[in-house]
């Protein structure tokens, strides 16, 4: 149901202290008195959380630990009950997977969903001192029994049959994720009590009606003590009364609506204001029921020319970001406040969308709530993937279909929630073993699921992601997997060539963490590449002879023309400084490709956002939160105002200027050419106007006012420039967005001995900053600061051009550490003699 923050008489406790568990053979104790009976001692345990993370929490080694899907394991709390609450309620937001819930020796329920929260009226069972277990069935064995045999298989996990079951393939991926697979009360367990009724649902319609707001409420309470004399909704200074009914089972149903004239619009962070209006309702004679802000926006699916994009607002949106992955992959739980952190850092990159994808794990409300706040689109899978999921069992059916209508009915609602997407990868993994196409799309997928959320939500429904094209992943239909460049090993001409309408997944690489988290993972980043941990931690694809660190270095060669496996024995740290670098210079080379003008693409997703462990993973950010090279290029490439320049072979190099602001831009577009790095040659200037939520295409040979074969594409005769720079300008000289670079003679990737850098500490716009100048051209400028966090890193520098970087508010006033170029020999001191 919609998120209930808080009611004025009913008190939450969160039974999260105090917990112990167990692990026992399967089947060994039936009951909590038979566990209670054996010899076998407890350990602490944290809830919400899993077997792993208590597992974690005593200093166990989980690769060691064996399977935890192969012992039942019992949870055990002792607490005391409320005094003088004549109604109370028992809530588990989350078991993990196949659980049983026992009170005062009283089983209260059985679950066989991951993905189903309960509840249960405990008023008569609560005593002064109470315990309650919680049992969870060894998964293994239920994985074992007899079923019918699916009609494909898929690599992606080992066991077929968790078809059957509805759990998360984290843990059971063994090439993607740490060998942890989550058992244990996941989600926060709950004791509701108090005076008054119990709210039972809540559900939450928003729509648009030309400039005004609607809202409909409809809320269901439990028996009161006595009637409730009335109820009304306030909104944005508004109010109105909710018209009650009461039902067969003594509970009431209220509803109503409220319009807000004039009501401003949510929007992505990116194209304007997420904005936000308090919801309560009012119960006569009991206090307030406090719901999430609510917003107000309009939301279509774009498939003009069979392809896929979003419009808000009436306003075509790129689409851009990545897909969520749980902050720990052990617990499965993060508190709001780590939880908004990641989500700042997602949008601080410029990410206006995150994926939560089929194999792995619904989020709570706190994270729905920050995505609402910080204007970050949501797009939802259900949680299937790949397996051929038995959609004419009808007791599996009722339970998906519960799961489903219940997931709607909590975020469908939501200004940030854009789409539903029935699978990952179920279509296309039918499709690419052969078999026939009514086979690729279960009525679950097609039917089933489209209706639930059709009957809670206006947001569009996608069957499976991939698909819409004549195979499912082909990627100039519909919506993509896009891995042409990337694990296909396409060249990057491919971007285009593909012609993606909107990839839901793309790019992805081993991309090498910063230095500080190589050594926490083995001590010796020097040596990290050659480390079997280094190496066990790649990901790769079940049953390839190859995984993405091989991906990796196949551009490596391509991009910078060295020897990934010479370089890697000769010189292993200067190998995984390339290696940072290329993945992040694919990124941005295929998001500018794809948000250029005139391009036909509409989103891009990349897999995954944060890493699941420590090493050379998918993520952009790395395990313990800190930026990659791949995650500074992306934020230059996802800015709502950027600036790509492509080569068009003999059209020339085209610059294509990008402005989502719902107002024009007027500037300059700067284009210089030099040579060897460091001899100016050329440069000129020219008004540009970019309109409001447009681009525009500028050639620069335009700009230079002659033809100077900028690309080298004619080779008429030795080429005389190796460095192309744009730059967009503001009226007072100011950039209007991050630099462009091109390279006609491609990448550089030897050292230059004669370049030197100038590092100055000085303060822009009231806050501590660097401002760095190079003599020459300046690769990929790392900074590794001390108490400091920039705003940039890994970012070029054009020669003789001061470039300032601005550091977090909370570093220190004076910074201090190293910047270090790509092409340069050695670190350039921060804060001290170079």
């Amino acid at each position: 149901m919609a998120c209930i923050q808080r009611t004025g008489w009913q008190e939450r406790t969160p039974l999260g202290a105090g917990w112990e568990l167990l692990r026992t053979a399967p089947g060994a104790a039936q009951s909590p008195a038979a566990v209670e009976a054996l010899a076998g001692p407890w350990m602490p345990a944290e809830v919400p959380g899993t077997l792993a993370s208590a597992l974690r929490a005593q200093g166990a080694d989980l690769a060691g630990a064996g399977d935890l899907d192969a012992l039942d394991v019992w949870y055990r709390l002792h607490f005391r009950g409320p005094e003088d609450a004549p109604t109370a309620v028992l809530r588990l937001d989350g078991l993990a997977t196949v659980a049983e819930v026992w009170l005062n020796g009283t089983r209260l329920l059985r679950s066989e969903s991951m993905w189903q929260a309960h509840r249960a009226d405990v008023g008569g069972l609560l005593r002064r001192d109470n315990v309650l277990h919680l049992r969870f069935l060894a998964l293994g064995p239920l994985l074992a029994e007899r079923r019918p045999r699916p009609r494909w298989k898929t690599r992606l996990v080992a066991q077929q049959q968790l078809r059957w079951w509805r759990t998360t393939f984290l843990g059971r991926i063994p090439a993607w994720t740490p060998p942890a697979p989550p058992v244990g009360p996941f989600r926060a367990v709950l004791l509701e009590h108090g005076r008054g009724p119990e709210v039972l649902e809540a559900q939450v319609r928003t729509q648009l009606a030309g400039e005004s707001g609607r809202l409909e409420l409809r809320l269901r309470t439990g028996r009161a003590q006595a009637p409730i004399p009335g109820v009304r909704v306030r909104l944005a200074g508004r109010e109105a009364p909710l018209e009650g009914r009461a039902l067969l089972d003594g509970s009431v149903e209220w509803t109503g609506r409220l319009e807000v004239p004039a009501v401003e619009r949510w929007w992505p962070h990116t194209h304007g204001a997420p904005v936000l209006y308090p919801l309560s309702a009012e119960l006569a004679g009991l206090g307030d029921i406090h719901f999430s802000p609510v917003g107000f926006r309009s939301v279509e699916a774009d498939t003009a020319d069979g392809g896929f994009g979003l419009r808000i607002n009436g306003t075509r949106v790129f689409c851009r970001g990545a897909s969520w992955t749980p902050l720990d992959v052990l617990s499965l739980s993060a508190s709001p406040a780590q939880q908004r952190a990641a989500l700042e850092q997602a949008r601080d990159a410029g990410m206006n969308m995150l994926r939560l994808a089929g194999p792995f794990a619904y989020e709570d409300d706190a994270f729905h709530d920050a995505c609402d706040a910080l204007g970050i689109l949501v797009w939802q899978d259900f949680m299937f993937a790949n397996l051929d999921y038995p959609a004419d069992d009808p007791g599996f059916l009722a339970t998906v279909t519960a799961e489903a209508e219940a997931l709607v009915a909590r975020i469908g609602w939501r200004s940030s929630t854009a789409v539903f997407c029935g699978n990952s990868e179920v279509e296309q993994q039918a499709s690419m073993l052969g078999l026939d196409r009514l086979q690729w799309r279960s009525p679950l997928f097609g039917e089933v699921l489209r209706a639930a959320v059709r009957s809670g939500s206006d947001v569009p429904y996608v069957p499976s992601s991939p698909s819409g094209g004549a195979l499912p992943f082909q990627p100039g239909e519909g919506v993509a997997h896009y891995y042409g460049v990337g694990a296909y090993r396409r060249p990057l001409t491919d971007a285009r060539r593909a012609d993606v309408k909107f990839a839901s997944e793309c790019l992805a690489f081993a991309n090498v963490p910063d230095r500080r988290t190589v050594e926490a993972l083995l001590g010796d980043g020097r040596a990290a590449s050659s480390e079997p941990l280094w190496k066990a931690r790649v990901p790769r694809d079940r049953g390839v002879g190859w995984d993405f660190e091989d991906v990796r270095d196949w551009y490596l060669e391509e991009l910078f023309g060295v020897d990934p496996l010479a370089l890697r024995a000769a010189d292993p740290e200067r190998y995984l400084a390339l290696g940072r670098v290329v993945s992040a210079e694919v990124m941005a080379a295929t998001i500018a490709e794809w948000r250029r003008h005139g391009s036909g693409c509409n989103g891009a997703l990349i897999w995954f956002l944060r890493d699941l462990w420590a090493g050379a993973g998918w993520g952009v950010v790395d395990s313990l939160g800190r930026p990659k090279a791949a995650y500074w290029a992306l934020r230059r490439a996802f800015a709502p105002r950027a600036l790509f320049l492509t080569d068009e072979g003999t059209n020339g190099l085209a610059a294509h200027l990008v402005n989502e602001a719902p107002d024009p831009v007027d500037g300059r577009l700067r284009v210089a050419l030099y040579r060897d790095g460091q001899l100016p040659l050329r440069s000129a200037e020219r008004a540009v106007r970019v309109e409001a939520r447009g681009s525009t295409r500028v050639w620069a040979e335009e700009v230079l006012g002659a033809f100077v074969d900028v690309g080298y594409a004619f080779r008429f005769g030795p080429p005389g420039h190796d460095l192309v720079v744009a730059r967009w300008l503001g009226a007072a000289g100011q950039s209007l967005a991050a630099p462009a670079f091109h390279f006609p003679l491609g990448r550089p990737a030897r050292i230059d001995p004669v370049l030197q850098l100038e590092v100055r500490s000085v303060e822009s716009e009231g806050r501590p900053a660097l401002e760095l100048t190079s003599n020459r051209f300046a690769q990929a400028v790392s900074l590794e600061l001390e108490g400091s966090a920039p705003r940039d890193d890994f970012f070029h520098l054009e020669p003789g051009v001061p470039e300032v970087i601005t550091l977090d508010p909370a570093g220190t006033a004076t910074p201090r550490g190293t910047a270090w170029p790509l092409n340069a020999p050695g670190p350039t001191r921060v804060g001290g003699r170079s």
